[in-house]
């Protein structure tokens, strides 16, 4: 490290502040933890407002509970009642993100945390198997924060890779994992990125998107059923739809669309991002030309220049967010993997067995996002899963194996690719991040995140309203709420 460096102690430390970050720094410093939350973007909330992926899938009902559910009903209220959100039929709680982003900010600012951004993260502190902290490269110079509990939240698992920390990448085998789908032989095969648009009708024509240089148009077919060269689903692997079930697909309020199509549109592939800085600013890069000749196909092919890049939305010269929507990261080797059959019911109930150290649930199904398999017959990926169930996120998963003082959240946390589908959206971070700041503030003030007392977690995040067991018949507004987790639980 060279030339000035300033320092700064903490309780936690959270490093990223996306969905899972964000709702981390919230919990840590309610739970009374000097907290600061380090992000590279002007944004909190990531997947949700930095990347513009402003439509919740999954956490219906009784399992929508803690900050993700105040959030939600802050959506609601903003718009005037949960019918103004399902705007697309996407989702059932879709928002203009700069909405999103003003909540997280405002709400980690009411709890007491700090936000620190424009942090690159540069360096992470261990002394042996401990982790001491992080370095970052900020406007002021490099800024180094000691703190007793730091948390991995960032989009792409900088904290595991930098911080030396064991992590798997890519798709494990049947012998690794024991997992029924599972593909015979690992490989380095993830989930696709997206380069999100927020866009908007005008009236008249909207302003023209150039097509990028060298770009042929022609990837895009099959994008919709207007401009598709074969009519048929099974060819493609997906359901064709017209102009009007594409654009009904992620309407936001305020006269918006989201363009996160997954057919021949705008998914790009992610390797790159797990490379060098500068390998993974090229891909950023031409992700998000990519999604700006889609814009153009609109206009130009698909004949609707009514319809163009929202501007004023994000703080970007292009107009698109800020990062990319990332589906799979770097995940940690935990002290237990969490895996296909911790998801897919075994017993034949439809029901997951209770795990006594679940911290977060989910309960979307196992979706993979891959350009690959849509492909012609030959040409596949071919992944295909069974039904999943609602499920817990084990707090084991969230505990790297043989490390003190960190605690994995987001993306990063210890699950195969295949439950990766699940655990990966929006609500199941929120919470995820919520677990681990109530875990991580606890921690500070005891004998590190291996000593923790789960019990001691659950009960404090219960109390928060936090959905810690899959009950669809006792939500969070239920007084009998907390008794009914607690002994679900076997607390």
């Amino acid at each position: 490290m060279t030339g000035p460096v300033s320092r700064r102690e903490v309780d936690v430390l959270v490093v990223g502040g996306g969905c899972s970050g964000a709702a981390a720094g919230i919990q840590a410093a309610r739970a009374g933890a000097r907290t600061l939350v380090c992000e590279e973007t002007p944004w909190l909330g990531g997947m949700i407002t930095a990347a513009g992926v402003s439509a919740i899938d999954g956490n219906e009902g009784a399992l929508g509970g803690g900050i993700f559910r105040a959030f939600r009903d802050h959506v609601e209220a903003r718009y005037g009642g949960r019918e103004a959100v399902r705007t697309g039929w996407v989702s059932n709680t879709c928002f203009e993100p700069q909405v999103g982003a003003r909540w997280f900010r405002d709400e980690l600012q009411r709890s007491g945390a700090s936000a620190l951004h424009g942090a690159r993260l540069r360096e992470v502190l261990r002394d042996g198997d401990v982790v001491r902290g992080a370095v970052f490269d900020t406007a002021e110079g490099a800024l180094e924060v000691r703190a007793r509990v730091t948390v991995e939240a960032t989009e792409y698992g900088d904290v595991l890779e930098l911080g030396r920390v064991p992590y798997r990448f890519g798709r494990e085998s049947r012998a690794q994992t024991g997992e029924p789908h599972a593909p015979e032989v690992p490989d380095l095969e993830i989930q696709d990125l997206t380069m999100v648009a927020t866009l908007r009708r005008h009236e008249g024509r909207a302003p023209p998107v150039a097509l990028p240089r060298g770009f042929d148009v022609a990837r895009f077919d099959g994008s919709t059923s207007q401009i598709c060269s074969i009519q048929d689903p099974a060819y493609w692997n997906h359901e064709l739809h017209d102009w009007q079930s594409f654009l009904t697909y992620s309407l936001l309020p305020g006269g918006l669309f989201m363009l996160n199509w997954p057919f021949h549109c705008n998914d790009y592939p992610a390797q790159g991002l797990f490379g060098s800085r500068e390998e993974r600013a090229r891909t950023i890069a031409l992700a998000r030309q990519r999604t700006l000749a889609y814009v153009h196909y609109i206009q130009n092919h698909l004949g609707h220049p009514e319809w163009g890049l929202a501007e004023g939305i994000y703080p970007t010269a292009d107009h698109l967010p800020l990062i990319p929507y990332v589906r799979e990261s770097r995940r940690v080797v935990p002290v237990r993997w969490m895996v296909e059959q911790d998801v897919v019911p075994q017993d034949g109930s439809g029901r997951n067995l209770v795990r006594a150290d679940g911290v977060a649930v989910g309960d979307y199904y196992l979706d993979h996002h891959h350009d690959k398999d849509h492909r012609p017959p030959g040409q596949r990926l071919g992944e295909d899963y069974p039904p999943n169930a609602p499920f817990q996120v084990s707090f084991a998963a969230m505990l790297p194996q043989g490390i003190e003082g960190l605690l994995v959240a987001e993306k990063c946390i210890g699950v195969t690719h295949i439950v990766n589908g699940c655990s990966r959206l929006q609500p199941v971070a929120i919470a995820i991040g919520q677990a681990a700041g109530e875990a991580a503030a606890q921690a500070a003030r005891g004998a590190g995140v291996h000593a923790l007392e789960v019990a001691a977690v659950q009960r404090a995040l219960v109390a928060a309203g936090c959905v810690c067991v899959p009950d669809r018949e006792i939500g969070c507004d239920d007084p009998r709420f907390a008794a009914r987790q607690l002994e679900l639980l076997g607390r």
